[in-house]
């Protein structure tokens, strides 16, 4: 009787070790090395607006935002201009964008394969909004950070 626990014991513990799930093997993205000539999407809750956001390839771009997902009427367009210093393996690549009106913000772009948008891999890019000077990220009066923008491409 001793045997037969002994071998049962074995067997479930063969079999339990057999079924571990296998991981998938991680995607490997290509590393953005400029944001030229890209187009990214953002939505705003508050508002209800649809954004699609180009970088153009002089350092300038252009926001434009709809009141539908379908982006048949436009409601917002706002030019700016935009810095970015690609990733390095120690400091996460960085995005600048000051708009015609002199609205900053400043953040990081997060690379493909850390994120996603209905199951589909994006690249992000959260922006801050930050002081007039640049160099700080702008609070409102309760201490909240100000405004942001979060965009994501596939």
């Amino acid at each position: 009787m001793r045997f037969f626990r002994l071998l049962m014991s074995t067997v479930l513990l063969v079999s339990f070790t057999a079924c571990e799930p296998e991981e998938a093997p991680k995607k490997i993205y290509p590393e953005l090395t400029t944001l030229d000539g890209t187009m990214w999407y953002s939505y705003d809750q508050k508002k209800n607006i649809y954004y699609d956001i180009y970088y153009d390839a002089d350092a300038k771009g252009r926001m434009l935002g709809y009141d539908t997902s379908e982006r048949e009427n436009e409601i917002v367009n706002r030019p700016f201009t935009y810095t970015f210093v690609p990733a390095t393996e120690a400091y996460d690549a960085i995005v600048d964008v000051i708009f015609e009106d002199g609205q900053r913000y400043g953040g990081i772009l997060i690379p493909k394969g850390n994120l996603q948008i209905n199951n589909v891999d994006v690249y992000w890019i959260q922006l801050y909004e930050l002081t007039e000077d640049g160099k700080e990220i702008a609070y409102d009066e309760n201490g909240n950070i100000k405004s942001t923008i979060l965009m994501w491409k596939e």
